[in-house]
């Protein structure tokens, strides 16, 4: 039997992956200048998959803090300015509605969107006081905190880049939805577990601490059975400029480290995949100018579900 998933609490759960939480920490340390060591308190972090909704989630978990995250945020390239997400999002939102979002850092989500009124939740108090300075509402405080005095207030609940951060991503749900009125829209965006980055090696960002959880369609599209939901419409985005080369990298790494019957790991950072993944490196400059990224998924894919009228007749 095996552990219990964190968003439909099957235990349906088998492991796919392990990784060495020291390798995982010198990752984190060498890429990104942050010391990650104090969230593991195992020497293994298990990925596991369930059978039953298809989440992918991290076990034992271990969850970034403020200061984690701050640090991060240091770093170029860490948060994309632009987003196709956002484009999408704010065709289901009109000028009428009353908006709610969850983790909405600056307002950059806000500033591309007509409301009615907006409230955003936010803990960066840097974040939050660059949003205030834009005239947006932003409360310090938690999805729980604000659901337990909100109940069915909001037209649109959404949260962008936010679900795969968090422990129990059922609870999380469970509590926007409390805010939504009912035929109100949820909105999602998460990173793609279906487009290229399930293949990236050594791809610590989207691993613990940073990532407590992976996500697919299948699972996206049974968020909507498990909550009585009506799935509007999953939107991927196209892959982004700036990333192409990093696509190439990770789809000749893959090849290369096939043609050699070398087989993959989440973390790895011996002498071989070095070699490997160095001459993946060179490749992609070379072909670099011969790919249409309008063609190929990006990260980031969006859910749009709307919330069932409950028949009270």
């Amino acid at each position: 039997m095996g552990t219990e998933c964190i968003l439909c609490n099957s235990m349906n759960t088998v492991i796919s992956a392990q990784i060495d939480t020291r390798e995982l920490a010198s990752l984190y340390h060498e890429r990104a200048g942050t010391d990650a060591r104090r969230f593991f308190n195992a020497a293994v972090i298990c990925l596991y998959v369930c059978n039953d909704c298809g989440l992918k989630f991290y076990w034992p978990q271990a969850i970034g803090d403020g200061k984690f995250y701050d640090e991060l945020q240091q770093y170029s390239g860490y948060y994309l300015q632009e987003k196709p997400e956002f484009r999408e999002a704010a065709k289901f939102i009109s000028s009428a509605d009353n908006v709610l979002e969850i983790g909405c850092g600056e307002g950059l989500f806000a500033n591309s969107i007509q409301y009615n009124s907006y409230t955003g939740l936010e803990f960066s108090e840097d974040a939050i006081r660059k949003a205030k300075q834009q005239g947006l509402n932003v409360l310090n405080e938690s999805l729980q905190q604000h659901a337990s005095t909100h109940e069915a207030q909001y037209d649109v609940v959404c949260y962008f880049q936010v679900l795969e951060h968090v422990s129990h991503p059922g609870s999380f749900i469970r509590d926007s939805l409390k805010c939504l009125k009912q035929g109100g829209k949820l909105l999602i965006a998460v990173p793609s577990e279906d487009s290229f980055i399930k293949d990236v090696v050594n791809f610590y960002l989207n691993m613990p601490p940073h990532h407590a959880s992976r996500w697919t369609d299948r699972t996206l599209t049974k968020i909507a059975e498990l909550y009585n939901l009506e799935l509007m419409q999953l939107y991927h985005e196209p892959l982004h400029a700036i990333h192409k080369q990093f696509y190439l990298k990770t789809k000749l790494n893959k090849q290369l480290s096939a043609l050699v019957g070398k087989k993959y790991k989440a973390v790895d950072t011996g002498v071989f995949n070095k070699l490997i993944y160095g001459t993946a490196t060179l490749s992609s400059f070379a072909l670099k100018g011969l790919i249409d990224s309008k063609n190929i998924i990006g990260q980031s894919v969006l859910g749009v579900y709307k919330k069932k009228l409950i028949d009270i007749f």
